[in-house]
């Protein structure tokens, strides 16, 4: 078996002609490891784009230690292998310890066997997420969950139904003259009932995805948003979209957390959220900008 050949050094040479490098070699770049519920992880990368050798397959590989890939990889087997133009993984591994990943390729000539520290090999370690020791536990029936298998459809939607709750706190942020013009312009004028909306869930969000980024928003959803943890929701809705995630995602993202200030009395935020999502969904955003501005003093000017 062919030895792994780590570079190391020269990384910062490495990082700036990486577009060059990468074009022309079978490599994968942007490995990124993250945890997620239960004890998965959560791996994505970009495949290579044009290799000269060809890439047949994707091999992905997990040690304990970030050394191993580089000081002993002939004892090192991979996890699985993947179609060469895969992109992201979900591995369950089977403890909570910290892990580390490389993804090789496999070409027609064999296994390209470079390692790059951050580019397809990741150099912390992830860990999946430790379970609440101390969460009320409750048997019955009516409030145990039910696990599906992932892409599994539920018998019934994600438990969003009658999630509002009574808002004691009408906290106002002081919204822009451009947000204030656009907000008109899209809520028109038509007076509405002061009705506070229910909660709303994309139809993709209903399901459990397989991984990458959609997952990571279905578990912000399942851990805070559907269990009317609001605060909670936005911090975690901020912190997604402070990472780069694809247009979709964050275009329900965005609204979520339009959805989020809306349900905790921050009607001017909960505006400009929406607006931001307003070109990926013009209806939907215009129904919660006119609900929202019902609930709060729209300055005139």
């Amino acid at each position: 078996m062919k030895r792994f050949r780590p570079i190391v050094t020269g990384i910062f040479f490495l990082s700036a002609a990486l577009p060059f490098f990468a074009a022309e070699r079978p490599i994968v770049t942007g490995i990124k490891a993250e945890a997620g519920s239960g004890k998965r992880i959560f791996l994505t990368w970009t495949p290579p784009r044009n290799p000269e050798p060809a890439v047949t397959s994707l091999a992905v590989f997990r040690t304990e230690e970030p050394a191993a890939f580089f000081s002993d990889p002939d004892s090192l087997v991979p996890i699985v292998k993947l179609a060469k133009d895969s992109a992201s993984f979900t591995d369950n591994v089977p403890d909570y310890k910290d892990y580390y990943y490389a993804v090789i390729a496999l070409t027609e000539k064999g296994r390209y066997d470079i390692v790059i520290p951050s580019v397809n090999a990741t150099v912390n370690g992830v860990r999946p997420r430790l379970p609440r020791k101390n969460a009320a536990k409750d048997t019955s029936a009516s409030v145990q969950e039910k696990l599906y298998p992932e892409g599994a459809v539920r018998e019934t939607p994600l438990p969003y139904i009658d999630l509002i709750e009574s808002v004691n706190e009408n906290k106002r942020t002081a919204m822009g003259r451009s947000a204030r013009a656009q907000a008109r312009l899209l809520a028109g004028s038509a007076e509405t009932m002061h009705k506070m909306l229910s909660p709303y869930v994309f139809e993709e969000d209903l399901i459990s995805p397989d991984g990458g980024d959609d997952y990571l928003l279905f578990d912000v959803l399942k851990t805070t948003f559907i269990k009317r943890k609001y605060a909670d929701a936005e911090t975690e809705l901020l912190r997604l979209l402070a990472t780069n995630r694809s247009e979709a995602v964050t275009s329900r993202a965005r609204f979520y957390l339009g959805e989020s200030y809306y349900f905790r009395g921050n009607y001017a935020d909960a505006v400009n959220a929406f607006l931001y999502a307003a070109d990926a969904y013009p209806s939907l955003a215009k129904k919660w900008i006119d609900s929202s501005l019902d609930f709060m003093q729209l300055p005139k000017n």
